[in-house]
């Protein structure tokens, strides 16, 4: 056993070193169970679906990109909250409505009695002007809320004739102006149609949306038209509503978000006017039109 006496401390610092790393492992095996057992659970996803419709053209840019903007906003402070949007064809509505109902729906004139069956009242009127909120009543109800405005405009080259153009989607009813304004309409088209109709025949007069006011003014700036923009006070059905399936948390901030001193303010970004009773322009087209919107008489939309 003399190699014994002579190895024993090398030997027993190996099983020293087994020991410990049999120890190490042991506890760093337990430390990753441990960390499986008490890690943070994954937050759950929820997903709201909106959809937006749209039956006529205002503004410069889409309306869904103010729905968008206000989805992404919500989405920042809230982890796990998804609003998917998705834009809708008027024209497939109905059908669209027979296989699915979305939480949030966004419309205008002509498909109000196709959502209603499927809509929820609101409680909180949100400050909205009194004559947009009427609008979206149904019953003593408020089953659609006004969240965006638009109206409409005689565009001439500065002089009123029978070559009267009007653009239409088929959805709103431009024709309810034809005789309070005393003009003849010699075409009705599609409201591109009609603006490039206006664009390129000075013969031509428009009877515009606030699309076409946000184009004809681009031209005049750039000396591309000088043309005479007249908003209309009497009438405007120009007008996006929001309506619910259901209320809950959420849904309940996106309206509200939506209808936000704040948020309505910034719709001067996109042309579109406000459904506040405060102004957010202050000179120039837009606020003549801001002027005239308000002054108008609007529609039911569930009419």
């Amino acid at each position: 056993m003399k190699w014994l006496k002579k190895y024993w401390f090398k030997l027993l610092n190996i099983i020293i070193i087994i020991v410990l790393a049999i120890y190490v492992s042991s506890v760093a095996i337990k430390r990753a169970k441990d960390y499986e057992i008490y890690k943070e659970p994954e937050i759950e996803t929820k997903i709201y679906t909106v959809w937006h419709i749209e039956t006529f053209e205002g503004g410069g840019v889409p309306r869904i990109n103010y729905l968008k903007k206000i989805a992404r906003s919500i989405e920042k402070e809230n982890d796990g909250i998804l609003f998917m949007i998705k834009e809708i064809d008027a024209d497939n509505l109905a059908d669209e409505l027979e296989s699915s109902i979305p939480d949030i729906i966004s419309f205008g004139f002509g498909v109000g009695s196709i959502v209603l069956p499927h809509l929820i009242d609101f409680e909180n009127s949100y400050d909205i002007r009194d004559e947009l909120l009427i609008s979206g009543g149904f019953n003593n109800k408020f089953y659609a809320l006004p969240y965006i405005a638009s109206g409409y405009a005689v565009i001439t080259h500065g002089v009123l004739n029978d070559n009267f153009h009007c653009g239409t989607t088929g959805y709103t009813k431009p024709e309810n102006l034809f005789s309070t304004l005393n003009i003849n309409i010699s075409v009705i088209e599609t409201q591109y149609e009609a603006y490039k109709s206006f664009v390129y025949d000075e013969n031509t007069c428009l009877l515009g949306t606030g699309r076409d006011v946000y184009r004809v003014n681009n031209l005049n700036k750039i000396g591309r038209a000088n043309a005479n923009i007249t908003p209309i006070d009497s009438y405007t059905d120009l007008i996006q509503y929001i309506g619910v399936s259901k209320s809950d948390k959420y849904i309940d901030n996106f309206v509200s978000e939506l209808i936000s001193n704040e948020n309505q303010m910034e719709l001067n970004k996109y042309s579109l006017y406000s459904v506040k009773y405060n102004k957010i322009y202050s000179d120039g087209i837009y606020s003549d039109m801001e002027n005239a919107i308000f002054n108008c008489t609007i529609p039911n939309v569930f009419g």
